[in-house]
């Protein structure tokens, strides 16, 4: 359970000359006596605003839980007898179905699927694969899990889980290799960021039948982001920086790129995109002469939430959200650390 402290949700407003944006933040779990750190991976979110994270337990050991308001409940209570340990951030589905990374009690890594009580590895190093990760799954509200992984054959590269079969979406037989998360959208359609042979980086998007470029740096883009991220009408949002000098924030449909925030809207460097179901961007960035916060693409003049921010009696020193943090509806799951050394979990409904 929550501490009595962290039971209610806490208003967080900041205000400048011309606007008041703010969360709604709900505490969904704080380090304490049950939980001794959540870092340094990041919370989840579904469309029905359960939060999904990873915790080092006080008693030894990991888990997976969930929470909305008030309870925290542990996903697969059972699981150890399958996972030994989990290491990588856990994605959440509209059915409360969990993908993660862990240990398997039997030897090696895996792609685990939590649900109904029950642990299913979905792929392992105990078949053809060398090594699960780095960071971690996506899924979709169809079950489709896409993950990164090294085969034992040589090649490392990006996979979907999809029903019973495990496809191969790209390796570095053609790209040079891959950054940050592959994402899944409603269609199954996997994007992910690569690095090509002669020094170009892209974001891609495939079913496994052959890699589609969205974005290719070259007269235009410079540097594309680690983090692409897509919703589930399969729109994507991607920071990059410009050949002309500054960066911002962009989207892709149809094959059509859109800028959506810019580095002469008054930051200096932007550090990730999400989007929602409605298309709309969220992103977190640093603005000139300012602290890294969360940003609303519709109104970005003042942050959702920012490192500096008074909350809970302290304020805070640290976030932390990547492309699983958001859901349909535009609300986001943050882990956060206040100078007074606590660790929480919280989901930020932003409004007004």
């Amino acid at each position: 359970m929550l501490s009595s402290a962290v039971d209610a949700s806490a208003t967080l407003r900041r205000r400048n000359d011309l606007t008041m944006t703010r969360a709604i933040l709900t505490p969904i779990a704080e380090a304490g006596d049950r939980f001794s750190d959540f870092a340094p991976y990041v919370a989840s979110i579904n469309d029905a605003g359960t939060v999904a994270f990873q915790a080092a337990l006080r008693s030894g050991g990991t888990g997976v839980f969930t929470g909305s308001r008030g309870t925290v409940v542990e996903v697969a209570a059972g699981a150890t007898a399958i996972v030994n340990r989990f290491y990588s951030h856990p994605d959440i589905d509209r059915d409360g179905r969990v993908c993660i990374y862990g240990a398997l009690a039997s030897g090696g890594e895996g792609v685990v699927v939590l649900e109904r009580g029950g642990a299913l590895p979905i792929a392992d190093t105990n078949g053809p694969f060398a090594r699960i990760g780095p960071l971690g799954p996506t899924m979709n509200d169809a079950g489709d899990v896409a993950f990164r992984a090294d085969t034992k054959a040589g090649p490392s590269g990006v996979f979907v889980r999809r029903g019973d079969a495990v496809v191969g979406v790209a390796d570095t037989s053609v790209f040079a290799g891959f950054q940050g998360l592959p994402v899944v959208d409603g269609a199954g359609r996997v994007v992910f960021r690569a690095d090509l042979g002669d020094g170009r980086q892209g974001i891609y998007a495939s079913r496994g039948e052959g890699a589609e470029a969205l974005v290719v740096t070259g007269p235009r883009f410079r540097e594309l982001g680690l983090f692409p991220s897509v919703n589930g009408a399969g729109t994507v949002a991607f920071t990059a920086t410009l050949e002309g000098g500054g960066a911002g924030v962009f989207s892709v449909a149809g094959g059509e790129v859109t800028p959506v925030v810019a580095t002469n809207a008054g930051f200096e460097s932007f550090r990730g995109a999400l989007m929602d179901g409605a298309g709309s961007v969220f992103f977190y960035a640093t603005p000139r002469g300012g602290q890294l916060g969360i940003y609303a693409a519709l109104d970005a003049s003042t942050a959702i939430v920012s490192i500096g921010d008074p909350y809970l009696d302290s304020a805070i020193v640290e976030l932390a959200l990547n492309p699983v943090s958001i859901n349909a509806g535009g609300q986001l799951a943050i882990r956060l650390r206040l100078a007074n050394g606590r660790q929480l979990i919280v989901r930020a409904d932003p409004v007004g």
